[in-house]
């Protein structure tokens, strides 16, 4: 059990060292009050039990999200409005376009709420209805990347001992399944020492990121009481050149031993937009190695 809950520290330790600022679709309008009830456009996806969304259940949603008090404005995006946006938004990802199609995108009513209502009474009234795949809020993005750190580009985790990571289990002889040695650390040092892309890096060790952490989740007592110092993994913490690719300095350091997960702002700002735009839940944040087109080098 306390492995799992390293790795998901190590998780969260990576997105605490980005801000995801996730741009809206531009078919769908401003998305500072948007939330996205993504249709079931393929009978394979979450949530349909293996059936596509009927047109007698796509006007029952949009009968039922307009007759809602807390909404505004509704508007259904098809997916060819969701493709054109798609690929305006990712127009420099070459690799991402060539390996999504139209198919690929779900249909998707967009709403605009009213300022102060309840987002959740929202949410639970579409959510499992016949026809939702899933339903997104992205104001939850904006309100969470208040919480985390801007200071740092990217961010290089360890592994730690008993990590659940591949990459902490194999490839590192007898350091399998054991934390990252002063030898690895060194060669982390380095490579991000002689990497021209990076401008600065710091080491943050368990009680650093324990601090940082019972900081970040002061409001969750149960976490912090669950969590201890030798439960945190270490990292580097990087500050990157701005003109530079930062997806090829993560990819790189991802590869090398001792290292369980690295990520950098730009890359989670990829994946978090296709899941929270465009409902692509194959693209789990701070997972980018299971989807490498996203966060390809050369493309960030």
């Amino acid at each position: 059990m306390r492995a799992v809950l390293r790795g998901l520290l190590g998780v969260a330790l990576v997105a605490s060292a980005v801000v995801a600022v996730s741009s809206p679709a531009s078919a769908a309008g401003d998305a500072e009050w948007e939330i996205r009830v993504f249709m079931c456009s393929s009978p394979s996806l979450p949530g349909c039990g293996k059936r596509a969304a009927t047109g007698a259940q796509k006007r029952a949603i949009r009968t039922l999200l307009e007759g809602l008090p807390e909404v505004e404005e509704v508007r259904f995006v098809d997916q060819a409005g969701m493709y054109a946006s798609f690929r305006r938004d990712f127009a420099a990802n070459k690799p991402l376009l060539r390996q999504i199609t139209a198919k690929d995108l779900l249909e998707t009513f967009v709403l605009r709420l009213k300022e102060g209502v309840d987002r959740d009474r929202v949410t639970e009234a579409v959510h499992g209805r016949p026809g939702v795949s899933w339903v997104a809020d992205t104001a939850n993005g904006k309100r969470n990347a208040l919480s985390w750190a801007p200071d740092w580009d990217g961010s290089v985790v360890l592994c730690a001992a008993g990590s659940p990571w591949a990459r902490c289990a194999k490839g590192r002889g007898k350091a399998n399944k054991k934390a990252a040695t002063a030898r690895e650390r060194a060669a982390m040092a380095a490579a991000l020492a002689k990497d021209p892309a990076v401008l600065s890096y710091v080491f943050e060790d368990q009680r650093t990121a324990y601090e940082n952490f019972k900081d970040e989740y002061a409001y969750n007592n149960a976490l912090v009481a669950a969590t201890k110092v030798s439960d945190m993994p270490e990292s580097y913490r990087l500050i990157l050149r701005p003109d530079a690719d930062w997806n090829t300095v993560t990819n790189r350091m991802v590869r090398m031993p001792g290292v369980s997960r690295a990520s950098n702002a730009r890359c989670f700002e990829t994946v978090a937009k296709l899941m929270g735009d465009y409902g692509l839940q194959a693209y789990i944040p701070f997972a980018a190695e299971s989807s490498p087109d996203a966060c390809r080098s050369g493309t960030g």
